[in-house]
């Protein structure tokens, strides 16, 4: 997947530019979501009279790259994935999360720290924003933060064969932004979280 790293104090998300609307059958959605994320899931268009997506929620929304050899880390995920019928795969991550702040401060809990350190997937993200965002400002850089879990986990979720097919479920990477209560989607075209979804 191409990324395009932007250093300026602006960040990435300064070129969201489109709305988009959310069109998902809750019935046939799975939601791969951060533990302490507080998703407006009806708004989001992820819950109607009264039925909710499937959800998978981990810290950090992290994401096991598919293995043959290590089944216990991808049981969960597939499982949601084979149990029922499925059209969609959201994944979706938040800017205020509590597991990626402590990546960004290792100082605020070093026994969380080391756990999170010691995760492929979680440490995947940290290596990949201290390489590429040194320079950026404390807030600039969460957002980076977030955006960037979000996709590092869209890549390892497409590792798994059910999702590796071309006829295998769509898959959306979204970033729910608390500061605002704002939605993105990202854009595959642009590389970008580009595209605001409406929330109803």
């Amino acid at each position: 997947m191409q990324r395009s790293y932007d250093t300026s104090l602006e960040g990435p998300a300064s070129r969201r530019r489109r709305r988009i609307p959310a069109t998902l059958d809750p019935g046939r959605t799975l939601l791969v979501s951060c533990f302490d994320a507080a998703l407006p899931l009806e708004r989001m268009g992820l819950s109607a009279r009264g039925v909710s997506c499937a959800q998978v929620r981990s810290p950090a929304h992290l994401v096991a790259p598919w293995s043959d050899k290590v089944a216990s880390e991808n049981a969960p995920l597939l499982l949601s994935l084979s149990m029922r019928e499925t059209h969609d795969v959201v994944i979706c991550g938040h800017v205020q999360c509590a597991a990626l702040e402590v990546l960004l401060d290792e100082e605020r809990d070093r026994g969380a720290f080391g756990l999170m350190a010691q995760v492929p997937a979680a440490r995947a993200t940290m290596d990949l924003v201290r390489h590429n965002y040194g320079g950026l400002d404390r807030e600039s850089l969460r957002e980076v933060m977030a955006q960037e879990n979000v996709l590092t986990q869209l890549d390892h979720l497409l590792t798994y064969p059910p999702l590796s097919r071309g006829d295998g479920p769509r898959v959306h990477a979204w970033l729910y932004d608390e500061r605002d209560a704002s939605l993105w989607g990202y854009s595959f075209e642009e590389s970008q979280f580009a595209h605001q979804i409406s929330l109803r």
